[in-house]
């Protein structure tokens, strides 16, 4: 069952948009990210925990979850101009940002677009270190286009979200419901769009070589059994950044935040309560 997130569920209009959002707690901010195909829900077992010690703020990205779902493109200066808009209104001047894989593309996307905002980045299972060839996007692309997308079934959710998850759960099973749930939305078709346009992005947004340009704290935790992004992609981005960590979670898959929860907040917890360093 997902949390009740009744009377912690609210909503901001940036631009001519509508986003949706998760805001709960006290304490030095922390922002959380979803991935592709995601909401703010994907971090549902840790949403409270962390509010015991932090105000904790989770967004669906324009396209996705709750909020609007405009016909357009999806490119990372959309995100992160949406993003900057939404801190401003919250009046977050500094905060915690963390994302899960297209959430930390996004992330860094951020963090290297307002450092000063940024006083420490959380990386879950992160894209963007991987660089796709032009003959991966021509055989990838075309699988994860409007039309396919407007076209999923819940035969095919099962397939493309097989690798997820380490192994079969309570929490793969409520995954792929909370999927196939989806397919019934009013707006799907707007949501079918979106999500083309962010693969799109996700494939073409590398970020290897820009690690090194972050200049606060990072730490990456990793699904010690991740078959969408493996573990070696968090081992080489560990090489680059200036101010690095690496939380390996045994027997953990692609969001370790929904399968291995306890062990995801025990990685996590030590990062976040340390003071950031000068910057």
């Amino acid at each position: 069952m997902l949390r009740d997130v009744t009377g912690h569920q609210f909503t901001r209009t940036i631009g001519s948009n509508e986003i949706c959002y998760y805001d709960r707690g006290r304490g030095t901010p922390l922002v959380l990210i979803h991935g592709m195909f995601g909401d703010f829900l994907d971090w549902d077992p840790v949403l409270e925990p962390l509010t015991s010690s932090h105000r904790v703020i989770a967004l669906d990205l324009p396209g996705f979850g709750g909020s609007s779902k405009p016909r357009g493109e999806y490119s990372g200066e959309f995100f992160v101009s949406t993003l900057h808009e939404f801190f401003e209104q919250l009046e977050l001047s500094e905060f915690i940002l963390a994302g899960n894989s297209f959430g930390g593309q996004i992330a860094i996307l951020y963090a290297l677009y307002d450092p000063d905002s940024v006083s420490k980045l959380l990386l879950v299972n992160s894209g963007g270190f991987r660089k796709y060839t032009t003959e991966e996007k021509a055989l990838l692309e075309p699988r994860f286009n409007e039309a396919a997308l407007a076209a999923l079934t819940p035969e095919i959710h099962a397939f493309l979200f097989s690798g997820v998850f380490a192994k079969a759960s309570e929490a793969s099973i409520r995954y792929l419901e909370k999927q196939n749930a989806k397919l019934d939305w009013v707006d799907y078709p707007a949501y079918a769009h979106a999500l083309s346009k962010s693969v799109r992005l996700s494939l073409a947004t590398y970020l290897l070589d820009r690690l090194r340009d972050l200049r606060c704290p990072t730490l990456l935790v990793w699904g010690e059994k991740d078959q969408v992004l493996p573990v070696a992609q968090a081992e080489l981005a560990l090489t680059q950044l200036q101010s690095g960590q690496l939380k390996i979670i045994p027997g953990c898959g692609h969001a370790p935040q929904l399968e291995c929860p306890a062990e995801f907040l025990r990685s996590i917890q030590p990062f976040l309560s340390s003071p950031p360093s000068e910057r």
